[in-house]
Protein backbone atom coordinates (compact mmCIF):
# COMPACT_ATOMS: atom_id res chain seq x y z
CA UNK A 1 0.00 0.00 0.00
CA UNK A 2 1.44 3.41 -1.09
CA UNK A 3 2.25 5.87 1.97
CA UNK A 4 0.59 8.67 2.72
CA UNK A 5 1.89 12.12 2.23
CA UNK A 6 1.35 14.27 5.08
CA UNK A 7 -2.15 16.32 4.25
CA UNK A 8 -0.87 19.37 6.28
CA UNK A 9 0.78 22.33 4.30
CA UNK A 10 2.79 24.89 4.47
CA UNK A 11 0.82 28.54 4.50
CA UNK A 12 4.12 30.41 2.75
CA UNK A 13 6.59 27.48 1.50
CA UNK A 14 9.73 28.03 0.34
CA UNK A 15 10.19 27.88 -3.08
CA UNK A 16 13.62 29.20 -3.34
CA UNK A 17 17.09 27.47 -1.74
CA UNK A 18 17.73 30.90 -0.40
CA UNK A 19 14.46 30.83 1.60
CA UNK A 20 14.68 27.57 2.57
CA UNK A 21 18.53 28.69 4.05
CA UNK A 22 15.90 31.11 5.93
CA UNK A 23 13.12 29.43 6.75
CA UNK A 24 15.44 26.52 8.32
CA UNK A 25 17.51 28.90 10.29
CA UNK A 26 14.78 31.01 12.02
CA UNK A 27 12.91 27.50 12.92
CA UNK A 28 16.31 25.99 14.32
CA UNK A 29 16.45 29.69 16.10
CA UNK A 30 13.52 29.50 18.21
CA UNK A 31 13.71 25.85 18.74
CA UNK A 32 17.29 26.25 20.69
CA UNK A 33 15.45 29.41 22.02
CA UNK A 34 12.40 27.00 23.49
CA UNK A 35 14.68 24.36 24.69
CA UNK A 36 17.11 27.15 26.42
CA UNK A 37 14.30 28.52 27.96
CA UNK A 38 13.32 24.80 29.49
CA UNK A 39 16.23 24.01 30.61
CA UNK A 40 16.42 27.19 32.53
CA UNK A 41 13.45 26.37 34.26
CA UNK A 42 14.85 22.94 35.08
CA UNK A 43 17.50 23.97 36.32
CA UNK A 44 16.22 26.90 38.47
CA UNK A 45 13.73 24.26 40.07
CA UNK A 46 16.66 21.87 40.51
CA UNK A 47 18.67 24.72 42.65
CA UNK A 48 15.54 25.69 44.60
CA UNK A 49 14.84 22.31 45.60
CA UNK A 50 18.89 21.80 46.96
CA UNK A 51 18.85 24.68 48.53
CA UNK A 52 15.87 24.66 50.28
CA UNK A 53 16.90 21.04 51.39
CA UNK A 54 20.07 22.60 52.77
CA UNK A 55 18.54 25.21 54.56
CA UNK A 56 16.25 22.89 56.32
CA UNK A 57 19.13 20.37 57.61
CA UNK A 58 21.71 23.42 58.44
CA UNK A 59 22.00 22.36 61.96
CA UNK A 60 23.15 19.16 60.84
CA UNK A 61 27.29 19.21 61.21
CA UNK A 62 29.08 18.45 57.77
CA UNK A 63 25.63 17.37 56.05
CA UNK A 64 25.63 19.96 53.39
CA UNK A 65 29.11 19.07 51.80
CA UNK A 66 27.59 15.80 51.59
CA UNK A 67 24.55 16.14 49.95
CA UNK A 68 25.59 17.30 46.22
CA UNK A 69 27.99 14.31 45.82
CA UNK A 70 25.35 11.93 47.05
CA UNK A 71 22.70 13.53 45.08
CA UNK A 72 24.47 13.08 41.99
CA UNK A 73 25.43 9.86 42.65
CA UNK A 74 22.19 8.49 43.19
CA UNK A 75 21.08 10.24 39.96
CA UNK A 76 23.83 9.40 38.25
CA UNK A 77 24.79 12.61 36.63
CA UNK A 78 27.91 15.07 36.85
CA UNK A 79 28.05 16.82 40.27
CA UNK A 80 29.38 19.70 38.84
CA UNK A 81 25.85 20.75 37.20
CA UNK A 82 24.09 20.17 40.53
CA UNK A 83 26.73 22.91 41.77
CA UNK A 84 25.92 24.94 39.13
CA UNK A 85 22.00 25.03 39.72
CA UNK A 86 22.46 25.56 43.25
CA UNK A 87 24.78 29.08 42.22
CA UNK A 88 22.48 29.76 40.27
CA UNK A 89 19.28 30.39 42.33
CA UNK A 90 22.18 31.62 45.08
CA UNK A 91 23.09 34.40 42.61
CA UNK A 92 19.77 35.36 41.06
CA UNK A 93 17.13 34.21 43.48
CA UNK A 94 14.74 36.49 41.22
CA UNK A 95 14.79 36.80 37.59
CA UNK A 96 13.30 39.60 35.48
CA UNK A 97 10.67 38.48 33.88
CA UNK A 98 10.32 38.13 29.91
CA UNK A 99 13.96 38.07 30.07
CA UNK A 100 15.31 36.54 26.52
CA UNK A 101 18.28 34.90 28.25
CA UNK A 102 17.98 31.91 28.96
CA UNK A 103 20.42 28.68 30.82
CA UNK A 104 23.12 28.68 28.06
CA UNK A 105 23.66 32.54 28.96
CA UNK A 106 23.13 32.35 33.00
CA UNK A 107 25.69 29.56 33.23
CA UNK A 108 28.21 32.04 31.70
CA UNK A 109 27.10 34.64 33.98
CA UNK A 110 27.58 33.31 37.19
CA UNK A 111 30.67 32.11 36.18
CA UNK A 112 31.71 36.16 36.83
CA UNK A 113 32.66 36.93 40.46
CA UNK A 114 32.09 40.72 40.41
CA UNK A 115 28.29 41.26 40.93
CA UNK A 116 28.58 44.78 39.16
CA UNK A 117 30.61 43.38 35.78
CA UNK A 118 27.92 40.71 35.86
CA UNK A 119 24.86 42.82 35.70
CA UNK A 120 26.18 44.75 33.05
CA UNK A 121 27.05 42.39 30.86
CA UNK A 122 23.64 40.84 31.60
CA UNK A 123 21.93 44.22 30.72
CA UNK A 124 23.93 44.57 27.58
CA UNK A 125 23.39 40.57 26.89
CA UNK A 126 19.43 41.14 26.55
CA UNK A 127 19.42 44.52 25.33
CA UNK A 128 21.81 43.50 22.41
CA UNK A 129 20.50 40.42 22.10
CA UNK A 130 23.85 38.63 21.93
CA UNK A 131 24.08 34.86 21.63
CA UNK A 132 26.20 32.50 24.48
CA UNK A 133 28.93 32.46 22.25
CA UNK A 134 29.16 36.26 22.34
CA UNK A 135 28.82 36.59 26.02
CA UNK A 136 31.38 33.89 25.96
CA UNK A 137 33.42 35.70 24.95
CA UNK A 138 33.20 38.74 26.92
CA UNK A 139 33.05 36.15 30.13
CA UNK A 140 36.51 35.15 29.32
CA UNK A 141 37.56 38.63 28.93
CA UNK A 142 36.98 39.42 32.34
CA UNK A 143 38.07 36.38 33.80
CA UNK A 144 41.15 35.44 31.39
CA UNK A 145 42.33 31.96 31.58
CA UNK A 146 40.82 30.93 34.69
CA UNK A 147 36.92 29.91 34.44
CA UNK A 148 36.79 27.14 36.60
CA UNK A 149 34.15 27.85 39.47
CA UNK A 150 34.84 28.18 42.98
CA UNK A 151 32.45 25.25 44.55
CA UNK A 152 33.27 27.53 47.94
CA UNK A 153 30.81 29.40 46.91
CA UNK A 154 28.18 27.26 46.17
CA UNK A 155 28.08 25.18 49.58
CA UNK A 156 30.19 25.80 53.13
CA UNK A 157 33.07 23.32 53.63
CA UNK A 158 32.37 20.98 50.45
CA UNK A 159 35.28 18.77 50.56
CA UNK A 160 37.30 18.07 47.42
CA UNK A 161 37.01 14.72 45.59
CA UNK A 162 38.69 11.76 46.93
CA UNK A 163 41.89 10.67 45.10
CA UNK A 164 41.88 7.91 42.33
CA UNK A 165 43.58 5.05 43.29
CA UNK A 166 46.24 4.76 40.49
CA UNK A 167 46.11 1.68 38.14
CA UNK A 168 50.13 1.28 36.73
CA UNK A 169 51.49 -1.92 35.52
CA UNK A 170 54.71 -3.13 34.19
CA UNK A 171 55.87 -2.18 30.56
CA UNK A 172 56.23 -5.42 28.23
CA UNK A 173 54.16 -7.72 30.58
CA UNK A 174 51.17 -9.58 28.74
CA UNK A 175 49.03 -12.53 29.21
CA UNK A 176 49.30 -15.79 27.52
CA UNK A 177 45.41 -16.74 25.88
CA UNK A 178 43.84 -19.49 23.99
CA UNK A 179 42.69 -18.04 20.72
CA UNK A 180 40.91 -21.69 18.89
CA UNK A 181 43.14 -24.35 19.22
CA UNK A 182 46.17 -22.37 19.84
CA UNK A 183 48.13 -20.02 22.27
CA UNK A 184 48.70 -16.27 21.62
CA UNK A 185 49.87 -13.53 23.45
CA UNK A 186 47.46 -10.80 24.35
CA UNK A 187 49.13 -7.15 23.02
CA UNK A 188 45.94 -5.44 24.53
CA UNK A 189 43.89 -3.60 22.28
CA UNK A 190 42.37 -6.43 20.98
CA UNK A 191 45.68 -7.51 19.20
CA UNK A 192 47.33 -11.18 19.68
CA UNK A 193 50.40 -12.73 18.62
CA UNK A 194 49.97 -16.35 18.00
CA UNK A 195 52.36 -18.86 19.17
CA UNK A 196 53.76 -21.98 17.54
CA UNK A 197 54.91 -25.38 18.86
CA UNK A 198 58.23 -24.59 19.04
CA UNK A 199 58.13 -21.30 21.31
CA UNK A 200 56.24 -23.35 23.46
CA UNK A 201 58.64 -26.15 23.93
CA UNK A 202 61.75 -22.91 24.32
CA UNK A 203 59.63 -21.36 26.60
CA UNK A 204 60.81 -21.72 30.29
CA UNK A 205 63.96 -23.66 28.83
CA UNK A 206 62.48 -27.13 29.68
CA UNK A 207 61.07 -26.59 33.63
CA UNK A 208 57.54 -28.01 33.73
CA UNK A 209 56.76 -25.34 36.80
CA UNK A 210 56.87 -22.58 33.93
CA UNK A 211 54.97 -24.69 31.66
CA UNK A 212 53.61 -22.40 28.46
CA UNK A 213 49.59 -22.56 29.27
CA UNK A 214 46.59 -19.98 28.94
CA UNK A 215 46.52 -17.71 32.15
CA UNK A 216 50.43 -17.55 32.23
CA UNK A 217 52.05 -13.80 32.49
CA UNK A 218 55.44 -13.74 30.29
CA UNK A 219 57.69 -10.97 28.88
CA UNK A 220 58.00 -10.41 25.12
CA UNK A 221 61.29 -8.72 24.02
CA UNK A 222 61.75 -7.03 21.39
CA UNK A 223 63.12 -9.74 19.40
CA UNK A 224 60.11 -12.05 20.20
CA UNK A 225 61.55 -13.91 22.74
CA UNK A 226 59.59 -15.39 25.52
CA UNK A 227 60.54 -15.01 29.66
CA UNK A 228 58.13 -16.17 32.46
CA UNK A 229 57.24 -13.42 34.62
CA UNK A 230 56.64 -16.05 37.78
CA UNK A 231 55.88 -12.87 40.54
CA UNK A 232 53.59 -10.88 38.31
CA UNK A 233 50.20 -10.67 38.27
CA UNK A 234 46.85 -9.59 36.48
CA UNK A 235 47.25 -5.64 37.91
CA UNK A 236 50.74 -5.42 36.06
CA UNK A 237 49.39 -5.85 32.61
CA UNK A 238 48.20 -3.61 29.86
CA UNK A 239 51.14 -0.82 30.52
CA UNK A 240 52.72 0.70 27.73
CA UNK A 241 54.81 3.36 26.40
CA UNK A 242 53.01 5.95 24.55
CA UNK A 243 53.04 9.50 22.31
CA UNK A 244 50.24 11.89 23.02
CA UNK A 245 49.32 12.87 19.78
CA UNK A 246 46.23 15.41 20.56
CA UNK A 247 44.51 16.63 23.42
CA UNK A 248 40.74 16.36 22.26
CA UNK A 249 39.53 17.97 26.04
CA UNK A 250 40.31 17.51 29.49
CA UNK A 251 40.20 13.75 29.76
CA UNK A 252 40.22 12.21 26.09
CA UNK A 253 43.17 11.85 24.40
CA UNK A 254 44.49 10.25 21.02
CA UNK A 255 47.94 8.54 21.84
CA UNK A 256 50.53 6.63 19.43
CA UNK A 257 50.84 3.36 21.59
CA UNK A 258 53.71 0.94 21.32
CA UNK A 259 52.18 -2.43 22.56
CA UNK A 260 55.85 -4.07 21.77
CA UNK A 261 58.78 -2.50 20.60
CA UNK A 262 57.95 -2.95 17.14
CA UNK A 263 54.69 -2.62 17.20
CA UNK A 264 52.35 0.68 17.37
CA UNK A 265 48.79 1.73 17.18
CA UNK A 266 46.79 5.16 17.66
CA UNK A 267 43.85 5.07 19.70
CA UNK A 268 41.55 7.32 21.57
CA UNK A 269 41.66 7.06 25.24
CA UNK A 270 39.14 8.55 28.17
CA UNK A 271 40.78 8.83 31.70
CA UNK A 272 39.44 6.65 34.35
CA UNK A 273 37.00 7.92 36.73
CA UNK A 274 36.63 10.89 36.07
CA UNK A 275 34.76 13.57 33.92
CA UNK A 276 35.43 16.79 32.74
CA UNK A 277 33.38 19.74 31.41
CA UNK A 278 31.80 19.63 28.15
CA UNK A 279 33.88 21.70 25.43
CA UNK A 280 31.44 23.74 24.62
CA UNK A 281 32.08 25.45 28.02
CA UNK A 282 34.87 27.92 29.43
CA UNK A 283 35.71 25.26 32.03
CA UNK A 284 36.16 22.43 29.36
CA UNK A 285 38.37 24.93 27.04
CA UNK A 286 40.18 25.56 30.39
CA UNK A 287 40.45 21.97 31.00
CA UNK A 288 42.24 21.32 28.02
CA UNK A 289 44.66 24.05 28.36
CA UNK A 290 45.31 23.01 31.48
CA UNK A 291 46.01 19.23 29.82
CA UNK A 292 48.25 20.88 27.05
CA UNK A 293 50.22 22.49 28.94
CA UNK A 294 51.15 19.28 31.37
CA UNK A 295 51.58 17.52 28.15
CA UNK A 296 54.12 19.95 26.48
CA UNK A 297 56.36 19.61 29.49
CA UNK A 298 56.52 16.09 30.18
CA UNK A 299 59.48 13.58 29.24
CA UNK A 300 57.62 10.78 28.74
CA UNK A 301 54.13 8.97 29.09
CA UNK A 302 52.82 5.76 30.47
CA UNK A 303 49.79 4.08 30.26
CA UNK A 304 47.60 1.82 32.24
CA UNK A 305 44.46 0.66 30.20
CA UNK A 306 41.39 -0.91 31.57
CA UNK A 307 37.87 -2.43 30.03
CA UNK A 308 37.05 0.19 26.79
CA UNK A 309 34.15 2.43 27.62
CA UNK A 310 30.69 2.50 25.60
CA UNK A 311 32.14 4.55 22.32
CA UNK A 312 35.34 1.79 22.51
CA UNK A 313 37.64 4.57 23.85
CA UNK A 314 40.03 2.78 26.56
CA UNK A 315 39.13 4.11 30.16
CA UNK A 316 43.26 4.70 31.09
CA UNK A 317 45.21 5.75 33.65
CA UNK A 318 47.90 8.01 32.22
CA UNK A 319 51.32 8.88 34.23
CA UNK A 320 53.34 11.86 32.67
CA UNK A 321 56.99 11.89 33.44
CA UNK A 322 58.02 15.04 34.80
CA UNK A 323 60.83 16.85 35.64
CA UNK A 324 60.15 17.03 39.59
CA UNK A 325 59.02 13.46 39.62
CA UNK A 326 56.11 11.15 37.95
CA UNK A 327 53.08 12.87 37.84
CA UNK A 328 49.29 10.80 37.91
CA UNK A 329 47.11 12.85 35.25
CA UNK A 330 43.65 11.59 36.19
CA UNK A 331 44.45 12.86 40.17
CA UNK A 332 46.03 16.10 38.86
CA UNK A 333 43.07 17.05 37.01
CA UNK A 334 40.69 16.45 40.01
CA UNK A 335 42.85 18.37 43.06
CA UNK A 336 42.79 21.09 40.63
CA UNK A 337 39.41 21.48 39.87
CA UNK A 338 39.24 21.05 36.19
CA UNK A 339 37.31 17.53 36.25
CA UNK A 340 34.76 15.64 39.22
CA UNK A 341 34.94 12.19 40.07
CA UNK A 342 33.04 9.28 38.33
CA UNK A 343 33.62 6.20 40.86
CA UNK A 344 31.83 3.78 38.16
CA UNK A 345 32.24 4.83 35.13
CA UNK A 346 28.81 6.38 33.17
CA UNK A 347 28.33 8.88 30.65
CA UNK A 348 24.54 9.49 31.73
CA UNK A 349 23.69 12.75 30.84
CA UNK A 350 21.17 14.10 32.94
CA UNK A 351 20.79 17.55 31.17
CA UNK A 352 19.26 15.75 28.22
CA UNK A 353 22.66 16.61 25.77
CA UNK A 354 22.62 20.46 26.38
CA UNK A 355 26.09 22.22 27.65
CA UNK A 356 25.84 22.23 31.32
Amino acid sequence: MPRRRSTRTLTNPPRTFDELVRQVRDALIKGQSDVDRAYLDTYRQTGRLIDAHLLANKERADYGAQVIPRLAQALETNDRLLYRCLRFVREYPILTPGSELGWSHYRLLIEVPDKQQRKALEVAARKKHWNSKELERRVRALNAIDVTPDRADTAKDVTPPKPLTPKRGTVGLHLIVARGERLAVDLGFKLYRPLDADQARRFGKGDPSTELKAGVIVRLDADGTLTPATDATKAALFTYPATIRRVVDGDTLVIAVAVRPDVMLEEKLRLRGLDCPEMDTPEGKAAKRFVEGLVAQAKSVTITTTKPDKWDRYLSDVFLEMEGGDLFLNNHLLANGHAVRMDEYSLTDWDGGASA
